[in-house]
């Protein structure tokens, strides 16, 4: 068994470049935040149900800062609450509804008004339900 000494050929020049390539990384990656319910109106929906909610809404806009607000049951397995976002200058836009299936892991966000002005646009029919799956569970 050999142990190394001052007079061995070893340098920490790698372990340096290794140390500074791993610093310069954790630097530039992208932090996610654990997503949370802002207002705490998760507590009305259970634990379960937020999670589903939060995993939806985190699948959709994961990267654009979600803050989740307003949680509240509607009829049978849906979901209400409102949902705001990032643009891309880093900025919120503003709370918007949405609804969410639990049963069927479906989660759709109110429309803003220009993306309906036109009944031919792709996806003009799925905004539309959605809009009305909102405006019929979600308002009162």
């Amino acid at each position: 068994m050999r142990f190394r000494t001052s007079d061995d050929r070893f340098s920490a020049k790698p372990a340096l470049a290794l140390g500074a390539i791993l610093l310069l990384f954790a630097s530039t990656t992208q932090v996610v935040h654990a997503q949370v319910v802002e207002d705490g109106s998760d507590a009305a929906i259970g634990k379960a149900a937020a999670a589903t909610v939060l995993d939806l809404v985190g699948r959709r806009f994961g990267a654009l800062d979600p803050k989740v607000t307003a949680l509240r049951r509607a009829e049978g397995s849906w979901i209400c609450g409102s949902v705001n976002v990032k643009n891309p200058d880093g900025l919120y836009l503003g709370e918007r509804g949405f609804v969410v299936d639990l049963s069927e892991a479906f989660f759709g966000r109110v429309p803003d008004g220009p993306e309906l002005l036109s009944p031919r646009a792709s996806g003009f029919e799925a905004m539309e339900r959605i809009r009305q799956l909102y405006f019929r569970m979600c308002l009162d």
